[in-house]
């Protein structure tokens, strides 16, 4: 009888919403990475320090897979959706970062074995975490066996000398790293079986491909359909390391997922560590992802790495007053743009470090609490709102240091206020800009905005940020109506059942 009540029931239901709708499965866009350099994150098995030495910061220092393993729950907590690892193939010595392959089908020893890699991806999907793993196409290291086997498959022995020069940075190689000749059809089917045998083998849910401008583009169009023909589901992130948005989009067309949004990092840089950024330049970093690249919603955004200095220390170099507040700001603006936010380990506790090695010192989990727990509000924020996600962008207004953005998608509209001034700052956001009649509730501050005449007010405090969900302000009578009507269908339902009891239990006596 219950299931007859409820499907009486459903359709009203589901006709004033009170049943969640599902969802579409989650893009990449969608989700929310953490970077992890795996050496430097936690040593969960001693075992395999072998010569790992804390006291100098270019040698290991300990970090495993097992330490990984260990610390999902962590990086769930956070609210996270998923890691992205450094390379963990045998490197050569004192390769802790990875990027030095001596052999792509065995796991660096420092790291440990291919059944605990099988065992962290396990737990990782457990948690409903995905996997991305750093692949190197570009080189591998010097003492790689097929260096001498195979002098065909490589460049002539050339550094890169000059940056700007195409040709150079294709064919030339990277210090003394041996540079693939990926012309070579044997190259190619070498690496796309290499691809392909860690996915068969682990079950990873893409790759993070490093130094994809120093790779020719008729690669990448072999490369990627070969691999996406046996895995058409695989993330595939490149590394393009240029600050120009127009080249960017050049490799977008490639067939990537994704590319790395190194204009992103250095506008939010210039904006953000430093005092008083600018509000029209902000909108500017913005505008130049969607001027020039059409897959911009599917950038993968972020502050810092493990090539480039911290914020925080940026932020001390650029002059902040508060270097927290700042990466706070920063932290905001990634989760709230267009595009997948990228957090490395570290950020998330504020960890300072200037150039290589310093951006790449052991993990301090316990060094910031309240930076942690602003990281996880920013994580919820962006899950719980999908125009956080996938919303199209526009600027409804803006001073001289703050600025108010608009994301939309069909049935959900979000503003987020940034003021990157030294100054408590109100902005009025005209009426015809968002409707009338909305009130507009905080996200990060639980204040409600309320129309003011033709427009809404929002006022930020000094170096600070909020996201506001635009609601309706008037009360919604029809689903008023609609709920009060479940009253009486309800009451005259029960009362039908009752009497049917009844009827029965006098057939029986």
């Amino acid at each position: 009888m219950r299931r007859g009540v409820m499907l009486l029931l459903l359709p009203l239901l589901l006709s004033i919403g009170i049943f969640p709708q599902t969802s579409e499965a989650a893009g990449w866009e969608k989700e929310r990475m953490y970077f992890i350099m795996v050496d430097r994150f936690e040593n969960g098995d001693k075992s395999n320090d072998l010569e790992a030495n804390p006291d100098d910061p270019k040698a290991f220092q300990g970090g495993d897979l097992a330490g990984v393993t260990k610390r999902l729950d962590y990086i769930k907590d956070q609210g996270f959706t998923s890691i992205w690892l450094t390379p963990i193939f045998k490197n050569r010595p004192n390769g802790y970062h990875g990027y030095w392959t001596d052999d792509y089908y065995e796991i660096d020893p420092h790291f440990g074995t291919k059944e605990e890699f099988k065992t962290l991806v396990k737990e990782a999907h457990k948690r409903d975490l995905k996997v991305v793993l750093d692949l190197v196409v570009n080189h591998l290291g010097p003492n790689h066996p097929l260096v001498k086997e195979k002098p065909d498959w490589f460049h002539k022995e050339q550094t890169i000398m000059n940056w700007n020069n195409q040709a150079e940075v294709e064919n030339n190689w990277l210090f003394d790293l041996p540079d693939f000749n990926t012309e070579n059809k044997e190259v190619v089917k070498y690496l796309v079986d290499v691809a392909n045998y860690w996915v068969d083998e682990t079950g990873i849910d893409g790759y993070r491909l490093d130094t994809v401008r120093h790779v020719p583009p008729a690669f990448w169009k072999t490369f990627i359909p070969a691999v996406k023909k046996e895995h058409p589901d695989l993330f595939l992130l490149g590394e393009v390391f240029d600050g120009d948005p127009r080249k960017i989009a050049i490799y977008s067309k490639l067939g990537f997922d994704s590319v790395t949004n190194f204009p992103f990092y250095y506008g939010i840089k210039d904006q953000f560590a430093r005092k008083n950024g600018s509000a029209e330049e902000l909108d500017s970093v913005y505008n130049r992802d969607t001027t020039f690249n059409p897959k911009a919603m599917s950038l993968a955004n972020f502050i810092d790495n493990h090539d480039l200095k911290r914020f925080i220390t940026e932020a001390k170099i650029g002059g902040a007053a508060d270097e927290e507040r700042q990466l706070r700001l920063a932290l905001f603006a990634l989760y709230a743009a267009p595009g997948m936010p990228i957090v490395y380990q570290g950020t998330e506790v504020a960890m300072p470090g200037g150039e290589d090695p310093g951006n790449r010192m052991m993990m301090e989990f316990d060094k910031n609490d309240k930076m942690q727990e602003y990281v996880q509000t920013l994580n919820k924020m962006r899950k719980n709102y999908p125009a956080f996600e996938t919303g199209k962008q526009r600027l409804v207004a803006k001073t001289d240091h703050m600025a108010v953005f608009e994301r939309k998608v069909k049935d959900q509209s979000v503003l987020y206020a940034i003021n990157l001034g030294e100054k408590k700052t109100t902005l009025r956001v005209k009426a015809s800009e968002i409707g009338d009649d909305q009130r507009l509730r905080g996200l990060l501050f639980s204040d409600v905005v309320r129309q003011d005449g033709d427009a809404y007010e929002v006022t930020l405090d000094a170096g600070s940020a909020n996201g506001y969900v635009v609601e309706h302000s008037q009360v919604n009578w029809m689903s008023l109506v609609a709920i009060g009507s479940i009253a009486p269908i309800l009451a005259l339902i029960i009362l039908f059942v009752h009497r049917r009891r009844i009827n029965r239990t006098k057939e029986t006596h």
